[in-house]
């Protein structure tokens, strides 16, 4: 086994002994909870949160999601060992949530996306709750993926520095 893959192994070890201890991943824990302007239609929102390369690509380190069944998504996260999360997707005119199997309503949402014209016609606002079995207890998951999504719908990208030279992981 290379240096590389020992250290993953005993970050991703630590990540899941923090999961357990942090406050937002103990039971009763609220959701972490995010607002954002974007500069785009309610309507561009909503169709990026149905998508699931969409939602993987805002996810990007945090983990993957696949769509399976109709409806039905799984949520593959790095945090917390690699955890995998099922999850049935529901939408509204203004909402987009993903519930764990067989349960509706706000208490049972792993993530919830609400949308409400912006002031001032500036787009629309976008709040996104995150459960503490996405998010490992780690409030600026929903920050994480505003941002990101933001910058999607505007720019088209998401900013990276993975092809910079800076980014490179040789010795300088």
């Amino acid at each position: 086994m290379d240096v590389t893959q020992k250290a993953r192994e005993v970050v991703a070890s630590a990540v899941g002994a923090a999961a357990k201890v942090l406050p937002g991943s103990r039971p009763g824990a609220q959701p972490a909870r995010q607002t954002l302007t974007v500069g785009r239609p309610t309507a561009d929102v909503l169709a990026a949160w149905r998508d699931p390369q969409v939602v993987s690509r805002l996810l990007g380190d945090l983990g993957r999601v696949e769509a399976g069944a109709p409806g039905r998504w799984t949520f593959s996260l790095t945090a917390g060992g690699g955890t995998s999360v099922e999850a049935e997707l529901t939408d509204g005119p203004d909402v987009v949530e993903f519930h764990r199997p067989g349960e509706q309503g706000p208490d049972g949402a792993l993530l919830r996306v609400s949308t409400r014209p912006a002031p001032r016609e500036l787009g629309t606002e976008v709040t996104c709750e995150v459960a503490p079995e996405l998010s490992a207890g780690v409030g600026a998951v929903p920050f994480t993926l505003l941002y990101r999504l933001r910058a999607l719908l505007v720019t088209g990208e998401i900013p990276t520095l993975g092809p910079q030279p800076a980014a490179r992981e040789e010795e300088r």
